[in-house]
């Protein structure tokens, strides 16, 4: 995960309680099963990631395999490990994960379970320290987490809590940015039919537009309704959306994710497909799979043939893909400008038809 925000926050965790303590806020919500990895470099946090397991002890291997070459290849050369579920489920894969980890160099710094409150080390075999019917936890009153909340990190209760965060905002914010949509559609309507507009038009607002709204996100100030409705309406060109993804390379993951988030949820339900995408194919990429796949169902809720969209839930079962190094996005956006230079006319918006008044989807 590459962090570009100007003062990163400073966690420190002692125990295998902070630890625990912690994932919540560096997953987004409070996990029940699967696998919590959190890998680090020298003391810099640089992935954290939950997945499902495989039901099917032969996926193992694989699933074991895919997610150390991704460690080696994120340069996290110390992880912990804790899954959460029965002991039956847990056990050989973190059995697994030991052996290929020590295979790769890979120091393992925790290696836990932890199920109904309760946490077990596969590292420590001391009673005294970690009895056999478990440790208790209460991540409630734990330090780290503490110190998480006054970053600004946020934790949800769990998943539905995550899919709930990303459905339409209702009420007097809906009412507004209807009103603000309108006059947004008929800003670009207006504009597509000037004759003589320059043709890169599209394409530079649509990069600087959406750079304005990542640095409102960064400042932590909510984007005004007026410049929501703009970006929705430039959104709706494939570059500009394109491009618009490559910007968390400038802003950090953190600010992009919160970013992504806060439009998917605000927007005129007619525009969020491509915003819920930009958001499911950031998480995609930074191992966060749930997050990913709300963000891709809510696009197709907008959109139901969203190609991108289709694409990203039919990558989800194949495990983990790689994340994007900064060269990689640095080339990305160069051929998505260079494309936008030879055919401009695909940074042009396309709207979709205005909805009849009062109508809610």
């Amino acid at each position: 995960m590459h962090h570009h925000t100007q003062q990163p926050t400073t966690i420190r965790l002692r125990t295998s309680a902070d630890l625990i303590a912690i994932v919540p806020y560096l997953i987004g919500y409070r996990p029940d099963q699967g696998l919590v990895l959190v890998g680090f470099n020298n003391d810099l946090l640089t992935v954290a990631l939950r997945s499902d397991l495989p039901d099917q002890p032969c996926d193992r291997d694989e699933f074991v395999t895919q997610t150390v070459r991704m460690l080696v290849r994120e340069a996290a050369p110390r992880v912990a490990l804790i899954g959460y579920g029965p002991a039956e489920h847990i056990t050989p894969y973190l059995h697994a994960f030991a052996t290929a980890l020590s295979a790769h160099d890979i120091g393992i710094l925790d290696l836990l379970r932890c199920q109904n409150g309760r946490y077990w080390s596969y590292l420590c075999r001391n009673p005294a320290c970690c009895p056999p019917e478990g440790t208790p936890y209460d991540p409630g009153s734990n330090r780290a987490a503490a110190h998480a909340v006054l970053a600004g990190l946020v934790a949800l209760p769990d998943k539905q809590a995550l899919q709930q965060l990303l459905q339409p905002v209702q009420g007097q914010e809906r009412t507004i940015m209807t009103a603000a949509t309108a006059a947004a559609h008929a800003r670009a309507e207006a504009k597509l039919a000037t004759p003589d507009l320059d043709e890169r038009y599209w394409f530079t607002e649509g990069l600087q537009h959406a750079d304005k709204c990542h640095q409102h996100a960064q400042a932590g100030r909510p984007i005004p309704a007026d410049d929501l409705a703009w970006l929705g309406v430039l959104l709706t060109a494939v570059l500009v959306r394109d491009i618009a993804y490559t910007l968390h390379r400038q802003y950090g993951t953190h600010v992009a994710r919160r970013l992504w988030i806060d439009v998917t949820r605000t927007i005129d339900p007619a525009y969020a497909a491509a915003p819920a995408t930009i958001l499911a194919f950031l998480a995609l990429h930074h191992g966060e799979t749930t997050l990913a796949r709300f963000a891709a169902e809510r696009a197709l809720q907008a959109e139901p043939d969203y190609s991108f969209a289709r694409l990203i839930l039919a990558t989800l079962p194949h495990g983990i893909p790689p994340a994007e190094s900064d060269a990689e996005l640095d080339d990305l956006a160069k051929t998505i400008t260079e494309q936008a230079a030879a055919t401009p006319e695909l940074a042009q918006p396309v709207l979709p038809t205005p909805p009849s008044p009062g109508r809610h989807t």
